[in-house]
């Protein structure tokens, strides 16, 4: 072999070399930043939720009516039951409901309702993943003032939904305390929709809930409005989206602008989110059994 073989030969196990180890440091840098991102956003662990009642959280609410709570319920096939948690993630009220059951309850929300001054809960019974006509509702009853005990009993006002654009699948429901609408979030598009209904009714009503607008996302398992109407969240998987609500705008109008990717590190089926009251954070719940509340601190 000549001398300018041997170093032309030199030369492209060098280039080869580094050909090959580029990828593998990019990669392992990439694992480093990741796992640098997840340790700088570490959740506060309010408490682990330990009643077997609650294995499949599917939602969750902070309670204005009643601060230092939370509202959560079951998924499909369960109790037609929702669950009062203190701050540290124990069970202290069980609220059945009667004259109903559990189809696919997916969200709760905290928010107005018909009587001026007084919290009502919803709870949305709005899964489908067949995306047949199902009987689709919201369930309202007015929220306790004080603690209420072990085990109650309330008969809720139902409303039958539709969606204007035929049987929808959806995780979402929100309450937007300001113009007084439901917003439900479609979960499965590619670009999943926003849909609006009038939160005003009464027991037995139907309302058909029109498409106001798509973001960009696809599989939303949860969102929430902000008791003071000026914030929003919906959430998928791996990440939780957030819009401020400028005055005088409406939620879908807020929902049009790109959203800001907010810190959230993804759960074994994180399917609940929810703004504290006092909006220093938000909160966030996972289907399972033992769940942790997670609180995440936010200047907003």
């Amino acid at each position: 072999m000549s001398k300018r073989t041997f170093r032309l030969s030199s030369l492209l196990l060098i280039m080869l070399s580094i050909a090959i180890a580029a990828p593998a440091q990019k990669k392992k840098h990439k694992k480093k930043k990741k796992a640098q991102q997840t340790e700088a956003v570490q959740p506060v662990v309010l408490g682990i939720v330990q009643s077997p009642a609650i294995a499949e959280a599917s939602g969750i609410a902070a309670s204005k009516a009643l601060p230092a709570h939370f509202w959560t319920h079951n998924d499909s096939g369960n109790k037609p039951e929702v669950y009062l948690l203190d701050n540290k993630g124990q069970l202290v009220s069980t609220i059945h409901l009667e004259g109903v059951f559990n189809r696919d309850w997916e969200d709760i929300a905290e928010g107005p309702g018909p009587m001026p001054h007084k919290q009502y809960v919803y709870v949305g019974d709005i899964g489908n993943n067949v995306q047949i006509d199902l009987r689709t509702r919201i369930l309202r009853f007015p929220a306790p003032v004080q603690v209420p005990g072990k085990k109650e009993n309330v008969k809720p006002d139902v409303l039958h939904v539709a969606f204007a654009d035929g049987p929808r699948d959806a995780e979402t429901l929100m309450v937007d305390p300001i113009g007084r609408y439901f917003y439900i979030v479609s979960k499965r598009e590619k670009a999943v929709g926003i849909y609006k209904a009038s939160l005003d009714f009464k027991d037995g009503d139907r309302a058909v809930f029109q498409k106001v607008g798509t973001v960009p996302y696809t599989w939303i398992t949860a969102g929430d409005i902000s008791q003071d109407g000026r914030h929003i969240v919906i959430k998928n998987k791996d990440q939780i989206f957030y819009w401020h609500r400028n005055a005088g705008e409406s939620v879908e109008a807020a929902m049009a602008r790109a959203a800001m990717v907010l810190p959230y590190v993804p759960e074994k089926q994180g399917e609940g989110v929810t703004f504290s009251i006092d909006n220093s954070g938000y909160i966030t719940i996972s289907e399972g059994k033992k769940p942790a509340v997670n609180f995440y601190p936010h200047k907003f």
